[in-house]
């Protein structure tokens, strides 16, 4: 008696989804095709339906993550001048300390909202801002599945930045960028953990990291990883204040780096910005800003070994 009961249950609840279901449909089939002309025929009608139907269905798919294999181009991201001179140069730089714009984000959406909020957050008063074409070794198509997952771990490995070095214009030699670098369980134990690996890149992940730089010191940050089909974006947040001697050059929370990265087909586009409220002590803002600099592009040059191995077929 009483898996007959709740089987009955269980028919009276789907019977009465199946009217809120049908009720739906008809509201918003009937909604639709209130425009119609009266004297419509019943073909008319019908053929109006399964075309109001096919692009509510169209506009689903169309909120569905790109799918596997789909590789942006360059000229969907870039405008044309920039293109061609990515495509002869392959580097395009621009560093400010006197205004907070940002001028050569790609055109893309989820970079777009990141860099925005950023923005408003940091209220920046230098921008560092690059953009860099890979072309890559192995294939002329998009990534694979696999090298998209050795892509994305070479650069969650937060340990082999330790040792980068950068080339110095004040001393004009190569100067080492970071003493040590390691993730840690969070900002106040600061226990070492090793580098993730992932057989797959997850949508989003964020890890704390302990780094030691020979200009600001030891300070912790917080790394954000977004994964897309297509893209890869990693956005640094300092979340210790960055001192030079006893001055606190950048506060908490006001630096902010964003690195992003675009399959397209034979070439990866590469993005990098850095935006600070440094202080105004006099020479303070003009060092930050050559640091922040120093790093945008030795961080692009690690990335390139992750390329490369990435794609060394």
């Amino acid at each position: 008696m009483r898996t007959r009961i709740e089987y009955n249950n269980i028919t009276k609840k789907n019977l009465s989804q199946k009217r809120k279901d049908t009720k739906f449909w008809s509201f918003f089939t009937n909604s639709a095709l209130s425009s119609v002309p009266s004297f419509a025929s019943k073909r008319c009608l019908r053929e109006n339906k399964f075309q109001v139907l096919s692009g509510f269905f169209a506009l689903i798919l169309g909120l569905l993550p790109v799918a596997e294999g789909f590789a942006l181009q360059l000229e969907d991201l870039l405008p044309d001048a920039q293109v061609k001179q990515l495509l002869q140069s392959g580097a395009i730089d621009r560093e400010r300390f006197d205004t907070a714009n940002l001028s050569m984000i790609p055109r893309y959406e989820s970079l777009q909202k990141i860099l925005n909020a950023d923005r408003q957050s940091v209220d920046p008063n230098i921008t560092v801002e690059a953009l860099r074409l890979y072309r890559k070794r192995s294939s002329q198509g998009n990534w694979t599945a696999s090298e998209r997952t050795e892509l994305y771990n070479g650069i969650v490995a937060i340990s082999t930045l330790k040792g980068l070095e950068y080339f110095s214009k004040s001393r004009n030699a190569m100067h080492l960028l970071y003493e040590t670098s390691t993730v840690i369980d969070g900002p106040a134990s600061k226990n070492p953990r090793p580098d993730p690996v992932f057989s797959q890149p997850p949508a989003t992940l964020s890890v704390y990291v302990r780094q030691k730089d020979l200009t600001f010191g030891d300070n912790i940050y917080q790394f954000t990883y977004y994964a897309g089909e297509s893209s890869f974006i990693v956005v640094q947040d300092n979340i210790t204040g960055l001192t030079y001697g006893p001055v606190t050059v950048i506060n908490k929370n006001k630096l902010r780096s964003v690195v992003a990265v675009f399959d397209c087909g034979p070439y990866l586009l590469v993005y990098a910005a850095s935006m600070a409220k440094a202080s105004m002590i006099p020479g303070m803002k003009q060092r930050a800003g050559e640091s922040i600099f120093n790093r945008a592009n030795a961080l692009l040059l690690w990335f390139n070994q992750k390329a490369d191995r990435a794609f060394r077929n």
